[in-house]
């Protein structure tokens, strides 16, 4: 069955049309916990103690299902803002830096739109595109997977980077000097982006060394070269002083995973699908 692509025109206008609904009462998320508990838990089983943002979720959607509210409504309540950020370094160093969201929540993409509204796109279509990948990609999600808003933001910061070669390529081969040059300024500027310099202030390259075990017992020390995120960068910014696309895709398809086609339409060898292929 074709679906119809959910877009900003379709939030604002629910956004127009929803109703006033008033936050409900502690005993009124209890009774509604109270109803939903058994179903949830089974019966004869034992029940856990749940943390009140939980509960709270839970017990507000019943709640705006038995009212008949929209779904905006709900997501007044049941929101991808946690409030919380890293626990420790280790938690830091593998989620990033920022607020943990939730990527099920049901205002996820407008939490998106709002938290990278300062990542420069040439286009506000490039931009739409790149928002809509995040929302796409959180389709599916479980109500206990979370992503930090560092770790969001530079993947939009990618897809920016992405937009952004599209346009070089597009004015290189038609001698748009203008455009060109203003795809090539915002490029060799994206090291000092927000969303880049948050996860990686200092891009490195360097040798690792890890143990191997080859499954009989021998285990041998193999080196890596281990790479920060965004250590691409400088030879992107290298090569968008060229004229030479092929190369441009490359640094891209080797580097960035955010590429998709319909961000890069004019530079098709910039999607890691595409690696082998040579412009």
């Amino acid at each position: 069955m074709h679906r119809t692509p959910w877009t900003d025109a379709h939030d604002r206008l629910m956004v127009a049309a929803k109703p006033a609904v008033p936050e409900p009462s502690a005993a009124e998320i209890e009774r509604c916990w109270a109803r939903l508990a058994p179903t949830v838990e089974g019966p004869g089983r034992p029940r856990r103690s749940r943390r009140a943002r939980i509960r709270v979720g839970i017990a507000a959607g019943i709640g705006a299902a038995v009212l008949g509210t929209s779904g905006l409504a709900a997501a007044e309540l049941y929101t991808a803002h946690t409030g919380k950020g890293p626990v420790d370094a280790e938690d830091l160093r593998l989620g990033g830096p920022g607020e943990k969201l939730a990527v099920a929540a049901p205002d996820f993409g407008r939490v998106v739109a709002e938290e990278t509204t300062d990542i420069p796109f040439p286009t506000a279509e490039s931009r739409a595109l790149a928002l809509r990948q995040q929302v796409e990609d959180a389709r599916g999600a479980a109500t206990d997977e979370f992503v930090s808003t560092g770790a969001l933001r530079a993947w939009v910061a990618d897809a920016a980077l992405c937009s952004w070669s599209n346009q070089w390529a597009a004015a290189t081969r038609s001698h748009h000097e203008t455009a060109r040059a203003q795809a090539i300024r915002q490029i060799q500027a994206a090291p000092t982006w927000p969303a880049v310099t948050a996860i990686d202030p200092d891009p490195y390259s360097r040798m690792e060394s890890q143990e191997v075990d080859d499954g009989n017992g021998n285990t041998t020390t193999e080196q890596y070269r281990d790479e920060s995120q965004f250590y691409y960068l400088g030879a992107l910014g290298e090569a968008v002083e060229g004229d030479t696309p092929g190369v441009v895709a490359r640094v891209l398809a080797q580097n960035n995973g955010y590429c998709r086609p319909s961000l890069v339409p004019d530079l098709p060898n910039a999607n890691a699908n595409f690696l082998h292929t040579v412009q």
